[in-house]
């Protein structure tokens, strides 16, 4: 029996969306020039999901700018993650979605109040060459409604035939984007986000992650750092993730720690959101040594810790991307089967932080019925991963010499690098690069 939409979801993401389009079409269209042959172009980039999201659709930006170097480019993030763009050259304007204060009325309609006061204050009167919604999974955020009533030539966005889930929350979708890209194979998402900006043009595709950080960031980051040796090895210990199935348990981390300060001196440091302090403070009373705390800091602050740390540990979630963007050496411990779906929301191969030396570490099969991907709302999958796993790999990363650095990905995907790309190996990952960079394509037409 097909799975009826929820009506939550229904009402407060694909109604105002197809009504939004429904109005732009025949009451609030004007006539546009088309896009603008040239420079400068305006774009706008709605990024408004997670944390990791935001990272991984640096090097978009980043394209952007190198293929339009007169362009001005606007990005509308949620306001928590807005201190990790105010840095990034490539980005000219920052919007961020205004609070809706009333706390008692449904996440989905403070979120549409939301994203309506924006357009009415910020966008209305504005003109773009591009509006760009770069999600390729279901839009929950109301970037395509965004899209629509921006004022824009030409709006970019994946298909609605992207996955089962998004066809049903986001059907009749394709209609908003005059440029409606298809979903495509099985594939990263920082190349997924450079696929859009191929569509705009862009003919060079830089995948390194971007997070510019400033002098007071790092001093931060040294003051707070100051009495650890520099004989001691740090690393940084990541708690948290969006969903509870999607944490290793803390007994396992302490387990891990423990075992590796048997052979060197270790120094932790716990990165978590303010919300979680109870969770690191019981992770420390299991701790031989007394670690350092970072709850609910600066998101730079943060990168600028991790910047310093010659290991992040940690679950699938954002701080895991934070601590790719800064070159740190990465291990995450995820609930995803290594024989799961592929293109699920949780599969490394779309997901994996991108950084020279990263190890993802997954159970083999799904317990009980989960089948192609863990369904439960409690630590359920992720516990097969066991603790002399992950202290091999830790213990591994810590003897491992620099890497190289990871080299530029073009916009295509050739047959043999998506093979590579299906090991979660660092050297499968550094080859698959190679074949990118070996087989560019012919630069696409500008729109």
């Amino acid at each position: 029996m097909r799975r009826r939409l929820p009506p939550p979801l229904f009402f407060s993401v694909r109604l105002p969306t197809l009504l939004a389009m429904f109005w732009r079409s025949h009451v609030g269209s004007r006539p546009i020039a088309g896009v603008s042959q040239k420079e400068p172009r305006a774009f706008i980039v709605f990024r408004l999901d997670s944390l990791g999201d935001v990272v991984m659709t640096t090097p978009l930006f980043r394209a952007l700018k190198k293929a339009h170097p007169g362009s001005r480019c606007t990005v509308v993030v949620q306001e928590c993650y807005k201190p990790l763009l105010v840095t990034n050259p490539h980005i000219d304007e920052i919007l961020t979605l205004p609070k809706v204060r009333p706390v008692w009325l449904p996440q989905g309609v403070r979120r549409l109040l939301s994203a309506t006061v924006l357009y009415w204050t910020r966008l209305r009167k504005r003109h773009f060459d591009f509006a760009v919604s770069p999600r390729w999974d279901v839009d929950t955020h109301l970037a395509t409604f965004l899209c629509v009533l921006t004022h824009a030539a030409s709006r970019v966005g994946y298909s609605e035939k992207a996955s089962l889930a998004k066809q049903q929350i986001n059907r009749g979708f394709d209609a908003a984007y005059n440029v409606c890209l298809p979903a495509g194979p099985v594939r990263h998402e920082i190349l997924r986000n450079l696929s859009v900006a191929g569509a705009v043009g862009a003919t060079i595709a830089d995948a390194t992650l971007e997070v510019q950080l400033t002098e007071r960031d790092r001093r931060s980051a040294a003051e707070l750092l100051a009495k650890v040796p520099a004989s001691t090895k740090l690393v940084a210990i990541g708690i948290g993730a969006a969903s509870r199935s999607r944490r290793w348990p803390l007994g396992c981390y302490a387990d891990v720690m423990n075992d590796l300060a048997k052979g060197c001196s270790v120094q932790p440091a716990i990165v978590c959101s303010a919300a979680e302090l109870g969770r690191a403070l019981k992770l420390a009373s299991l701790l031989q040594r007394r670690p350092i705390i970072l709850a609910g800091a600066r998101l730079r602050e943060v990168c600028a810790v991790l910047e310093r740390c010659d290991l992040f540990l940690g679950n699938d979630s954002g701080c895991a991307h934070l601590a790719a963007a800064m070159d740190c050496k990465v291990i995450v411990i995820s609930r995803h089967p290594r024989d799961g779906d592929p293109n699920h929301c949780n599969s490394p191969l779309r997901f994996a932080p991108h950084c020279a030396h990263v190890r993802v570490l997954q159970p083999a099969t799904a317990l009980d019925r989960c089948g192609e991907a863990c369904r439960s709302d409690q630590p359920h999958c992720i516990t097969k991963v066991s603790v002399d796993e992950v202290v091999a790999a830790a213990r591994l990363m810590l003897k491992e010499t620099p890497a190289v650095v990871v080299p530029p990905l073009s916009k295509a995907l050739p047959d043999k690098a998506q093979r590579l790309l299906h090991a979660h190996s660092a050297e499968a990952i550094r080859r698959a690069v190679e074949t990118l960079r070996a087989a560019a394509d012919r630069p696409p037409a500008l729109l």
